[in-house]
């Protein structure tokens, strides 16, 4: 359960990382390209890790269902889109956001068994803990100082 943790803790300061370099990279490239370099910088990482860590074999892809190998364009909307709310939002509503969602549709196929995961029974406790953060985006939004003019020069750049 520890190195589950780390690596959770981890990929969440690498994702809130990456979305941020995205973001402020698009200014530059705009959004499609900027998605399009990241995948393109991203499959030559994961293809030195292949090649260097021997993480399995791409020969048994005619093992999978179809439908899972559909994840690399789920990853294309995902980069691009937080990316964009990021820009529009800012990074701590934007990945509060995220995390919300993300938590809502995770605990929906952990209550309905999508994919062949087992069902959890739905609890109080998880209802209230959506809610709890639910509510830590609205004080987030209400006590968040942003300069007007600077938000709107950078909503400019990015249209």
């Amino acid at each position: 359960m520890g190195l589950g943790m780390f690596c959770a803790v981890v990929a969440g300061m690498m994702i809130s990382l990456q979305t941020v370099l995205n973001a402020r990279m698009s200014h530059a490239f705009g959004a499609w390209a900027t998605t399009t370099l990241v995948f393109l910088v991203g499959l030559l990482g994961s293809l030195l890790a292949l090649l260097f860590f021997r993480g399995g074999t791409l020969s048994a892809v005619r093992e999978v269902e179809p439908l899972y190998l559909f994840g690399g364009l789920v990853g294309v909307g995902v980069v691009f889109c937080v990316m964009r709310g990021i820009q529009l939002l800012g990074p701590s509503i934007a990945i509060s956001v995220v995390l919300i969602s993300q938590l809502s549709f995770a605990l929906c196929v952990d209550v309905f068994g999508w994919f062949g995961l087992p069902q959890v029974d739905l609890s109080l406790g998880q209802i209230a803990g959506l809610a709890v953060m639910l509510t830590g985006i609205f004080v987030l939004k209400r006590y968040q100082v942003v300069d007007e003019a600077e938000q709107a020069e950078d909503v400019k750049a990015i249209s």
